[in-house]
């Protein structure tokens, strides 16, 4: 399970540098209560703008793996 994770990660990861050049701008601190507020609501695409918003956070942690 933990390497099927990573490993999609990893492909996420390079498909969005590829496409962008960089990773997109992290979310302001009223921006992500707000996406938090909503993902608790069971609110899917708040969920997935939060994973996408801190991909450099989850390169970061990857990286000292």
């Amino acid at each position: 399970m933990l390497l099927s994770s990573w490993l999609m990660l990893s492909s996420l990861l390079y498909s969005l540098q590829l496409s962008t050049g960089s990773f997109p701008k992290p979310l302001t601190e009223e921006e992500e209560r707000h996406y938090l507020a909503l993902c608790a609501q069971g609110d899917i695409e708040a969920r997935n703008i939060l994973v996408e918003r801190n991909l450099r956070l989850v390169a970061h942690i990857m990286n000292k793996g």
